[in-house]
């Protein structure tokens, strides 16, 4: 970055945060301009050099010690932001936003949603960069599953059936998001722990008929203006409804009996069902979460320690092999931001990449981190593992096509869940579907 740049970047810096503390200005500036950094997180060519419109991200971490607490770790200047952006309440989950600006702090058992602006912004030839901030909240009962399906999100609330307050879906983009609403929202005819799948103008979101227990169907709405109309409901039913993805012309749901395959064709839905004991699971297993990108034609299905490739074309699947006959059990799983590699973590520590193309291992990684309850997120260019190291105060980076371990980020607490916010462009064109977004609820109460 050479110096003309870099005051032209300090000076709108201070202009746009004249009111904020000298102390936050002077590492925002310090940010804005690594200098002396040696970290690889930045771009592949020479950090230094960068193009003006490169910006390795930042790291949304919540302490584990204190879940209201979330700190931001910049990546280009290597370094923790001052202070901390204080939550209502402990966050349940932490998600990206579909254009990667915003992360939004679910706050599960208090029917709320903050959402924190990553303070990174794509204008014009430059990135300009702001201290990360609260951009307003999102309320609604119990928000739980967040889909991300290219530029859309969905935002799923459970309801309350015992204080017959049914279950909601908002439609939010990043741009919504900027005025903490939703493009559009849909309340529903019951109370269940359901998931929606955004498609554009067509939205997927489950129905529960029984008192009680998962949804059992899948119905098509359609968007008219800020609010949804019905159309259809999806044959076959997919009894106990758990774990939802998209790619461009499908969407799969997970089954007791099954996967449930919807194609879309312009406006026309069918659909067909792969059964368990096609998949070749015993009684009691079943695949009951996703990972999925919009652009891949093949979703991963999780059964326990079980993973599949389904190939929705073909309306089939395929065990995928990832342990190498080692007996360990997959601990966490995640797309990267292209979905051109599959991430894995078992609980032996060790880090697994394939890639999507063939499914091949691309790398292994023994000993990447301490066993344990590890959060993981994939993100950034070049794409990075990003692993929470509580014990150790710090962050295990992996350098994802290398496969190769970096040097770990030091932090000054211990570090529980994690989320990435890059730059934010209207015109940005790339967006990822990690299903970090459809973790495993199986030891909630699912009669909310």
């Amino acid at each position: 970055m050479n110096m003309e740049n870099t005051m032209q970047r300090m000076m709108k810096n201070l202009k746009q945060n004249a009111a904020l503390p000298l102390s936050l200005l002077a590492a925002l500036t310090m940010a804005g301009c690594n200098e002396t950094g040696t970290s690889s997180l930045g771009s592949s060519e020479d950090e230094h050099d960068h193009a003006e419109n490169d910006h390795p991200g930042r790291l949304v971490i919540a302490a584990d010690d204190d879940g209201t607490q979330l700190y931001m770790y910049d990546l280009e200047a290597g370094a923790l932001l001052p202070g901390t952006l204080s939550l209502d309440h402990d966050a349940s989950a932490l998600y990206t936003s579909p254009g990667k600006r915003f992360v939004l702090a679910v706050q599960r058992d208090d029917n709320q949603v903050q959402i924190v602006d990553g303070g990174l912004y794509l204008h014009d030839d430059h990135v300009d960069e702001v201290i990360p901030s609260f951009a307003g909240t999102l309320t609604g009962p119990a928000p739980t599953h967040f889909r991300v399906h290219g530029e859309q999100a969905a935002l799923f609330y459970d309801g309350d059936a015992a204080n017959a307050v049914m279950a909601q879906v908002e439609l939010l983009t990043d741009e919504s998001l900027e005025t903490a609403s939703s493009v559009a929202s849909q309340t529903l005819a019951s109370a269940h722990h359901g998931v929606a799948e955004p498609r554009g103008d067509v939205l997927l979101a489950t129905f529960r008929t029984a008192a009680s227990g998962l949804p059992e169907t899948v119905d098509v709405y359609h968007q008219h203006g800020d609010h949804y109309h019905k159309e259809d409901t999806i044959v076959p039913t997919c009894q106990d409804l758990h774990g939802a993805g998209s790619n461009e012309d499908y969407s799969v749901f997970g089954c007791s009996d099954g996967i449930l395959i919807v194609h879309q064709d312009g406006e026309d839905f069918t659909a067909e069902k792969i059964t368990n004991a096609t998949l070749g699971l015993a009684a009691g297993e079943r695949i009951g979460s996703f990972d999925s990108h919009h652009e891949l034609s093949h979703f991963v299905g999780y059964a326990g320690d079980s993973i599949y490739i389904i190939h929705p074309e073909d309306g089939d699947a395929e065990a995928l092999d990832w342990t190498e006959g080692a007996a360990v059990s997959l601990e966490s799983h995640r797309l990267d931001p292209h979905g051109e590699h599959l991430v894995l973590l078992d609980d032996a520590g060790d880090l697994r990449i394939f890639d999507t193309a063939d499914w091949s291992e691309h790398a292994h990684v023994e000993d990447a981190i301490a066993p344990g309850n590890t959060q993981m997120v994939v993100a950034g260019e070049p794409a990075h593992v990003f692993l929470s190291d509580t014990g150790n105060n710090s962050i295990v980076v992996v350098h994802l096509e290398e496969g190769s371990l970096e040097s770990p980020l030091s932090l000054t607490f211990p570090p529980a869940a994690l989320a990435w916010a890059g730059l934010g462009s209207d015109h940005e064109e790339e967006h990822s579907d990690e299903d970090e977004h459809d973790h495993d609820d199986d030891g909630h109460d699912h009669d909310h």
